[in-house]
């Protein structure tokens, strides 16, 4: 059985899964090369995510975090997509 700790974290770790999945679109875009860097920062985090003591206020504000974030990155990558479906024609 789950505990609150270990669903928390699973939570964590999927907000942070979300994000590193992006590096390759987000890698295509022009974005500043910090961001970028940010990428394996959060892979380290994820290898640690077991070990963090979480409260359910600061994984629901890294759970908005993660979902606006990845509103700020629709209309970026809608544009990226775009390119790739002109160059397959």
């Amino acid at each position: 059985m789950e505990t609150e700790s270990n669903i928390l974290q699973a939570r964590l770790k999927n907000c942070l899964l979300t994000i590193v999945e992006l590096e390759p679109l987000l890698s295509k875009l022009t974005i500043h090369s910090e961001l970028l860097s940010e990428f394996k920062h959060l892979k380290e985090i994820i290898s640690k995510v077991s070990q963090l003591e979480l409260s359910t206020d600061e994984v629901d504000r890294i759970e908005n975090a993660t979902t606006l974030f990845l509103k700020e990155l629709e209309l970026p990558l809608s544009s990226l997509r775009g390119k790739d479906d002109r160059s397959l024609q």
